[in-house]
């Protein structure tokens, strides 16, 4: 048996993404959530976590990508990438945002976060990935932080899978390893998000080739999902599938028990 932990990113990004994660943790078919505290939504949303009894991970999203508001420190992906390797990102402003979204989540939750990862990945870019080691070095940090650096290779998705591991993945392993921090081992959850994807296949291909402690990310929301987000389509077709009965019959089928990354 296969232990292995899905993981809902997005938390509070809006309101239909928050009751398909919340529907799917009271389902039992996720085990942890990573959470966007810069969200107007999220003190609001945070609460209704308290409601969910099974065990499972709370994680902190940082984010730098995407913006909630006009205060924030927020880069388009192509900019902070670009930014991130020319060592051009204001330090002192990284560490202020990690700050506020640290805080935003220890007074909404009442603790720290299980887990530390990144929207569309930053937590691991150059710059971002030093800063937040540091930071949570001093807050004594106990959990884990997502790590790209052992993915799993899905046929027609080799390259992104690729791409996103040397965007950071290696050095940032490096450097929990070096400052004891936890980490999961093995990953999964990339494609394209296109709206031909068959997500059923996807998965059982994750499932198939998962190993002991892998995480797999989800990015689920229900069916009125905001026409702005550009991958609604595909959000929706995650959370058909995840709710279904043909999920668990997956896991079952590929010899998997659902799980936290804290309980593996």
């Amino acid at each position: 048996m296969k232990l292995v932990c899905y993981c809902a990113d997005d938390f509070a990004m809006n309101a239909e993404i928050t009751h398909a994660i919340l529907h799917l943790l009271h389902q039992k078919v996720i085990q942890a959530t990573s959470c966007m505290t810069q969200s107007p939504y999220w003190f609001d949303h945070a609460t209704k976590l308290l409601d969910v009894q099974q065990p499972f991970n709370i994680g902190l999203h940082l984010n730098f990508t995407h913006n909630f508001n006009d205060e924030d420190y927020i880069y388009s992906l192509n900019t902070c990438i670009r930014k991130a390797w020319s060592h051009t990102l204001s330090r002192h402003h990284i560490r202020q945002s990690i700050e506020k979204q640290w805080g935003n989540f220890i007074e909404a939750t009442g603790k720290q976060p299980d887990f530390i990862d990144g929207h569309q990945h930053v937590h691991q870019f150059p710059v971002i990935r030093e800063i937040l080691i540091s930071f949570l070095k001093e807050k004594k940090f106990k959990g884990w932080i997502r790590s790209l650096n052992q993915p799993l290779y899905i046929q027609g998705y080799q390259l992104k899978t690729y791409i996103l591991h040397t965007l950071g993945a290696k050095k940032l392993q490096s450097l929990c390893t070096t400052h004891h921090i936890s980490t999961n081992a093995y990953f999964a959850g990339i494609y394209n998000f296109s709206t031909t994807v068959d997500y059923a296949f996807l998965n059982q291909k994750w499932l198939k080739h998962a190993q002991e402690n892998t995480l797999i990310m989800c990015h689920p929301s229900l069916t009125t999902t905001q026409l702005e987000d550009p991958i609604y389509l595909a959000r929706i077709n995650e959370y058909n599938y995840l709710s279904s009965p043909q999920f668990l019959e997956d896991c079952h089928r590929f010899n998997v028990q659902l799980a936290p990354i804290g309980a593996i």
